[in-house]
């Protein structure tokens, strides 16, 4: 079998959190580590959640936790031969889902990683996992991308959104699956996305009777990572009443690369050093 090459895009995320979350964090896993069981399994909505934490390292002068994830998806998947048989999947034990990869620098409070499933969803399941290491489970973390300009942080500054406009393949919205941002879902039964080579849209519905700054903040993260998105751009006003245009294409800290190999899917050492090599790409992070 011949290697295939698979592009690899890493993305930076700071943490938000107490001090208290980051002790608990290296706590529970130095415990896990004494017990033998660095493995934990969980569900989240019906979707089997698996965590492994290797041992730390030291790493440019940081303590680096590395995290191998997989997420349970349901694609209902099926298994057809050459005779013409076609049949379901059998799985006796175990889960089939998507990988994902992270190091995690509570001394830094930030988190790098990336996946070979859905790129929109390595934030979502970066807090997923951070979640369960929280011995205080009122207590908020917040994941939020790490961006070149800091035009991210902006978007929180505004009190009213007045537009958002973008212009992207239709096929990448199409084939965005259960992590397509709720903006988008009713997009895709539309006659125009299976005839269009480009879409370009603007939303100006915002408010209580239409799209939240929550909705905004998903669909504003998923084109940031979506390479078919050629622009961006998000109007509104902040407390003073003052407009700010925010131009939020590729706006965000990411490092890609391309690699070759024969196995169907990145295995931990390979995602390893992946990581290393962004995080060494970074000199002022």
């Amino acid at each position: 079998m011949g290697k295939m090459k698979k592009r690899i895009t890493v993305r930076f995320f700071s943490i938000d959190a107490d001090s208290e979350f980051f002790n608990d964090f290296i706590a529970i896993h130095q415990a896990n580590q004494v017990s033998g069981k660095p493995v934990r399994v969980f569900n989240v909505r019906d979707k089997k959640h698996f965590i492994k934490i290797h041992d730390e390292f030291e790493y440019r002068d940081s303590t680096v936790f590395f995290l191998s994830v997989v997420r349970e998806r349901y694609t209902w998947q099926a298994k057809a031969l050459s005779d013409g048989t076609i049949s379901g999947i059998s799985l006796n034990q175990g889960i089939i889902g998507d990988p994902y990869y992270y190091f995690f620098l509570p001394d830094r409070k930030i988190l790098m990683g990336f996946t070979t499933g859905p790129s929109a969803s390595v934030r979502s399941v970066a807090n997923t996992v951070l979640q369960q290491f929280k011995k205080d489970r009122t207590a908020k973390v917040f994941v939020e991308p790490i961006s070149k300009e800091q035009e991210y942080a902006r978007i929180k500054d505004l009190v009213e959104f007045s537009e958002v406009r973008f212009s992207v393949n239709p096929a990448s919205l199409t084939a965005g699956g259960d992590e397509l941002p709720s903006i988008f879902k009713g997009l895709r039964s539309s006659p125009f996305m299976a005839n269009s080579s480009r879409l370009e849209l603007t939303i100006s519905d915002f408010g209580d009777d239409g799209f939240s700054q929550e909705n905004l903040l998903d669909a504003v993260d998923y084109l940031s990572d979506n390479e078919c998105c050629t622009t961006l751009i998000v109007r509104g006003l902040d407390a003073e009443g003052e407009s700010h245009q925010l131009n939020l294409n590729r706006a965000y800290l990411s490092y890609s690369t391309s690699i070759k190999i024969r196995d169907k899917f990145v295995g931990e050492k390979v995602a390893k050093k992946i990581i290393q090599d962004a995080f060494s790409s970074l000199n002022g992070l």
